[in-house]
């Protein structure tokens, strides 16, 4: 055999070793990949829950915020003073950011149940009916699909079709009367 031949042999058989050596080491590093992803969306998981049990202490451990909450929750017009009409929306405004954190974080398991318990919570009673119809049904203009099933549910509880309703934007300390 010609020394060239041979010389072709050994060159195209380390190119081979080479060449299944850097398929197992990107097998390995896709592997860690996929762990890396499936921390980073547990530990998503995990901050938006933190998130929920913080923002829910607070209107426990807050006798003032917890009787805004719940005379707010009632009717917004049983709140007396832009003051607690100020703290009620913008506790509301927490549980929708919680809310819109599982629906925007890809690759979260955020499913139909939760999100139509999520709906329902948010929107059975009227003042938190008003607070999502008045101020923050914009935020899910962008959420389509998200939007239509809070409107269905606002109907079912308020029998009111808001689905052609886009509220104004209003700034933090405006507040809409309502009807």
């Amino acid at each position: 055999m010609d020394l060239a031949v041979i010389a072709q042999l050994i060159t195209g058989g380390a190119t081979f070793i080479v060449a299944v050596a850097l398929v197992f080491q990107l097998r390995k590093q896709n592997q860690q990949l996929r762990i890396q992803h499936r921390d980073s969306v547990r530990e998503a998981s995990y901050q938006i829950a933190s998130r929920f049990e913080d923002v829910t202490k607070e209107t426990v451990q807050d006798e003032s915020l917890t009787d805004i909450w719940l005379r707010g929750a009632d009717n917004w017009n049983n709140l007396t003073t832009d003051v607690e009409r100020y703290r009620f929306r913008n506790h509301y405004r927490q549980y929708i950011n919680i809310i819109m954190g599982y629906y925007n974080t890809q690759d979260l398991d955020y499913p139909d149940r939760l999100r139509l318990a999520h709906a329902r919570n948010m929107l059975a009673r009227p003042g938190f009916a008003h607070c999502y119809k008045n101020y923050f049904k914009r935020n899910f203009l962008d959420k389509r699909d998200l939007m239509d099933e809070w409107d269905k549910v606002y109907k079912e509880f308020h029998n009111e079709d808001i689905s052609e309703f886009i509220p104004e934007q209003v700034s933090t300390t405006q507040f809409v009367k309502d009807n």
